[in-house]
């Protein structure tokens, strides 16, 4: 190594104060010698402070005892008393199932059609040979090669479905098709699948019969499925729902998802599962109670 060098900084700072300065030390580098690498110092990621929740929140909160599982009657009679928001609320089940979703054989996934409807009525776009008048009587849009140009631009729009205007793809809750659709929707299925959209015999949306699968859809037909991680989040009704409504809705999603259990699974299907309502807290819910 070579001599090490002093830079003094030239400045008009007092004589006895420059002597406080820092020197800064460079070594000398030899002809042909590496440059000396500076050690890189890693910078300390500023911890974000703990979200606040409301005061509104905090007092739902300590109604609810996390450390138990309710019932589920009980756990819906809870859940509708901290849903006292200015609106009606959703309530929402999230079902934590005991799979591994990094293999392709453990996937859940099932259609559900609830005693009691939500009322959220879907925006639909079916591609069909036939029917194209019911098919909008029913408040869906008919898909046409127009259409699939939309689609590759990512660039869509519709007026006339369920009485609401469409912008993005991403709006539209449901796809549905007909074999005679198929090759030419393989075309647009790289922007199809990821959104979830693209038609599949699983699920219902590929049908040789696509007006009686808008029908179910339009009824209250869900498909319940697992997302990347093993978890199913659903709605199963409003907080204005009686509570026997609610129950009844659960228990049939409960039992859908139990009965799509992946062949030769042997563990317990379902690990946990809470409710909530829109803003509001979780209850957990004891799952021997919906047996």
């Amino acid at each position: 190594m070579g001599k090490v060098r002093t830079k003094i900084i030239e400045t008009a700072i007092e004589p006895e104060k420059l002597e406080k300065l820092e020197k800064v030390e460079e070594p000398e580098q030899e002809p042909g010698e590496e440059p000396v690498k500076k050690p890189v110092v890693a910078k300390e990621k500023k911890k974000k402070p703990p979200k606040k929740r409301s005061w509104r929140y905090q007092e739902l909160l300590s109604l609810i005892d996390k450390s138990k599982a309710y019932p589920a009657a009980e756990a819906i009679d809870l859940v509708k008393k901290t849903a006292n928001n200015k609106f009606d609320p959703t309530i929402e089940a999230h079902i934590n199932l005991g799979l591994d979703p990094a293999k392709s054989e453990q996937q859940v996934r099932a259609q559900v059609s609830l005693p009691h409807q939500i009322g959220k009525k879907l925006k639909i776009l079916v591609f069909a040979s036939k029917g194209a008048d019911e098919i909008k009587k029913l408040g869906a849009e008919v898909g046409s090669e127009a259409t699939l140009k939309e689609i590759e631009t990512g660039k869509i729009g519709f007026d006339n479905l369920s009485g609401a205007k469409i912008t993005k793809l991403g709006e539209i809750d449901k796809i549905i098709a007909d074999p005679a659709w198929m090759p030419k929707l393989a075309k647009v299925a790289k922007i199809l699948g990821p959104k979830g959209l693209m038609p599949n015999p699983k699920s219902g949306s590929l049908t040789d019969d696509p007006l009686e699968a808008l029908h179910e859809f339009s009824q209250g037909k869900m498909e319940l499925r697992t997302e990347k991680m093993p978890v199913i989040h659903t709605s199963i009704g409003k907080a204005s729902f009686e509570p026997k409504k609610l129950l009844e809705n659960l228990t049939t999603v409960v039992s859908a998802i139990r009965g799509a259990k992946p062949e030769g699974f042997k563990k317990e299907l379902i690990k946990s599962l809470y409710l909530s309502s829109t803003m509001g807290p979780s209850v957990k819910v004891d799952l021997p109670s919906l047996a």
